[in-house]
């Protein structure tokens, strides 16, 4: 039986570059920054020799993980992380202050992909607002308000 999620990760051109944007992002440094090239390393991703550049964050409000590598060795090949494409992701994040945190992102570098957040009309997020950014890597990151029973809750401590 799975249990549970541990972290996601995202490989990307520049660790620190990209550690950097989410220390800024989350205001915390990451709780591990560290060159991984132990044998089991190169046994788990399957590369003889890896040698992988590791940042790793604590969502804040969650237990979850965002694990940023850059692979030193062997050095990869960037694709197209275009959101439309096959095979990619993104990380998708709750506020309260959706206006604040779109603001914030914006002054961080991200780029926004619409030019303010966007009401959902209908489905289970209904009377919500999203909004999705590109990091300095590319990446998607995708914020989505809190429901406004959390909101609310969170206002009343």
């Amino acid at each position: 039986m799975l249990t549970g999620v541990s972290h996601m990760g995202f490989t990307v051109a520049d660790v620190g570059a990209a550690a950097g944007f989410y220390q800024r992002l989350f205001d915390a440094p990451p709780e591990v920054r560290r060159i991984y090239d132990a044998p089991y390393t190169a046994d788990q991703v399957g590369y003889p020799g890896a040698r992988l550049d590791i940042a790793i964050f604590r969502i804040p409000g969650s237990d979850v993980r965002l694990e940023l590598i850059q692979y030193l060795e062997p050095a990869g090949t960037p694709v197209d992380v275009e959101t439309k494409n096959p095979g990619t992701a993104h990380l998708c994040l709750t506020a309260d202050d959706l206006d604040a945190e779109f603001a914030r992102l914006s002054s961080l570098g991200a780029r926004p992909r619409s030019a303010a957040p966007v009401p959902i009309t209908s489905g289970p997020n209904l009377g919500r607002r999203v909004a999705y950014f590109r990091d300095p890597q590319g990446l998607t990151i995708e914020i989505v308000e809190s429901p406004r029973e959390e909101r609310s809750c969170a206002s009343r401590t």
